[in-house]
């Protein structure tokens, strides 16, 4: 059977929930005790007890709460995150007597700033620009794109004839450390590059 360690992550937070309510309970029965028996409403004894208590509750949330929201991994770190890539070849479309493969748009939203779209065989592809680039010049990797890492793209040029996209995928290894995040086998990022003969055969709409 193959372990899912996001287990490990789901068993940490129930720890802190079970700690949580064991604290509460101490906390209480140790100040109604001091009530009761010693006739305090005070003690600097427990009243150190309770910050150490609390406080290690706190750090436990604090460290888990960044590990499963604020922790952020680099796509290079081999340990913790591997990367899949398909190439499929373009689709060209028509407008007006001219072709192209990719359509650009600029986007409505403050966090977009355009939409790319293209064609490939039996189906409409729409990425958002901020994951995605198009290369149209004589480098098969855009500037843009070359902030990741990619296999060998010179070769799909010469078998798709500079007109295809490659898409890559960033997942978190199903590992300890990213189950203990809660990010094993999630999808980190992916990004689109976008391969044209020449900026003729990109559509721009407004």
């Amino acid at each position: 059977m193959h372990l899912n360690w996001n287990i490990l992550g789901l068993a940490v937070w129930l720890l802190i929930i079970v700690a949580i309510v064991l604290v509460i309970i101490n906390v209480r029965s140790r100040h109604l005790k001091m009530i009761v028996v010693q006739k305090k409403h005070r003690s600097l004894s427990n009243s150190l007890l309770d910050v150490l208590e609390i406080g290690a509750i706190l750090l436990a949330i604090g460290g888990m709460f960044y590990l499963t929201f604020f922790n952020k991994v680099s796509i290079k770190d081999t340990n913790r995150i591997y990367l899949s890539y398909e190439v499929k070849p373009l689709v060209m479309q028509t407008k007006a007597a001219q072709g192209f493969y990719v359509q650009a748009k600029q986007a409505q939203s403050k966090n977009v700033i355009q939409y790319y779209t293209y064609w490939v065989n039996g189906a409409k592809i729409k990425v958002p620009g901020n994951n995605a680039s198009i290369s149209d010049g004589h480098q098969p990797i855009s500037l843009n794109a070359k902030n990741y890492p990619w296999p060998n793209a010179e070769k799909y040029d010469k078998k798709y004839q500079y007109a295809y996209v490659m898409t890559m995928v960033a997942r978190y290894k199903n590992n300890a450390i990213n189950g203990l995040c809660l990010h094993a086998g999630a999808v980190a990022t992916d990004y689109y590059l976008i391969r044209v003969p020449s900026s003729t055969f990109v559509d721009i709409s407004k």
